[in-house]
């Protein structure tokens, strides 16, 4: 609106003095050391302006080849821009303060400056969504670089804390190859893979995963009961256990061998019913160092009275470790598994002594 106006008070000054510079053009004389230049008011302004856009033109050279784009000797935009960037500080000591409403108003704001957009709107898109602005967040996210891996891991993080796993495996699905130089983008593709439960393409994806380093090799171990139990227990449910099954082929030799792996497949047994080689496969499986993260998803294999074996295991490690937890855990799952409620109040007493996180 305002350079509406300012573009009509042009137009009538331009209306008014047309006529009386051209009926009386004038007359100007300028002596400089000897050298005389006579010309009419209407050619020195029309020289001057020649001159300003000269000099418009090769200040614009000199910034490009100088990487200097975001500079700017226009006094609105200039002042626009400080603006912006004044904008851009509050909105990341608000980010740094979780003050999300104000955070998200700041950068958007800060956008008017283009020096780091893509960045900016990131922010402002995580920013809105804590604010719980969803739909603000979405456009922030559509609103990002298509072709960059950065804007693919953004968009896809803020579908998955949306609930929408399916949407975000679409969106990194597409920027994969980048997954080889970012692993976090891999990180992320498969942890949506597990929100969505698609657990067949999730063990697909393990080759890639290994061969490009999503993970480090301490992550890794970890990732393993992240991954294999619940797929392969979810998949044997899905079309029938069988040790044989294409998905377990697949996979590299050292992961089929894997504790994890073998945990998935004791899973799997013991839903079809075969406690005993279930537990049995649990007893060659399982390590003392293994049991913190095998505990999430052992409480939830059904072995019924099949836990004679695994109890004595259990016992001859807990008279090497009697203050760990996760031992009287495992013994209070075995009594529940037979029904014996009364030893299991008793092992849970000791977990709430010596690990009360697992209560």
């Amino acid at each position: 609106m305002s350079k509406l106006l300012l573009l009509t008070a042009l137009l009538i000054l331009a209306m008014l003095l047309g006529p009386v510079l051209i009926n009386n053009p004038g007359y100007i004389k300028i002596v400089v050391a000897g050298y005389t230049i006579e010309m009419t008011l209407l050619g020195l302004l029309l020289a001057l302006l020649v001159m300003a856009l000269l000099l418009y033109l090769f200040v614009s050279l000199v910034k490009k080849l100088v990487r200097w784009q975001h500079l700017s000797f226009n006094f609105f935009r200039a002042r626009r821009e400080r603006k912006a960037q004044l904008a851009f500080a509050a909105g990341l000591q608000a980010y740094a303060r979780q003050q999300w409403q104000l955070a998200s108003e700041q950068l958007q704001y800060a956008l008017q400056d283009p020096y780091c957009e893509n960045e900016k709107r990131m922010l402002a898109s995580y920013a809105s969504l804590y604010a719980g602005q969803r739909e603000q967040a979405a456009a922030l996210a559509t609103a990002l670089v298509a072709d960059d891996s950065n804007s693919a891991f953004v968009q896809a993080d803020l579908l998955l804390q949306q609930g929408q796993a399916g949407q975000a495996c679409q969106v990194l699905a597409a920027h994969l190859d980048a997954a080889a130089k970012d692993g976090a983008l891999g990180q992320l593709y498969m942890q949506a893979l597990q929100q969505a439960g698609q657990w067949r393409q999730l063990l697909q994806t393990v080759p890639q995963a290994i061969n490009q380093r999503w993970f480090s090799k301490a992550q890794w171990q970890q990732q393993r009961f992240m991954l294999y139990p619940m797929a392969i227990a979810q998949l044997s449910a899905q079309q029938g256990f069988s040790e044989d099954a294409d998905f377990l082929q697949d996979l590299p030799p050292k992961e089929r061998k894997s504790t994890a792996a073998l945990l998935g497949l004791a899973w799997a047994q013991a839903q079809v019913g075969l406690c005993e080689q279930a537990e049995q496969k649990l007893v060659n499986a399982l390590s003392m160092p293994d049991l913190a993260a095998a505990w999430p998803y052992l409480r939830q294999i059904p072995l019924g009275r099949s836990v004679l074996k695994l109890r004595k295991m259990v016992q001859q490690w807990l008279r090497d470790n009697p203050t760990n937890g996760y031992l009287f855990a495992v013994l209070a799952y075995l009594a529940e598994q037979e029904g014996d409620r009364e030893q299991a109040a008793m092992a849970w007493q000791k977990v709430k002594q010596y690990q009360p996180e697992l209560c």
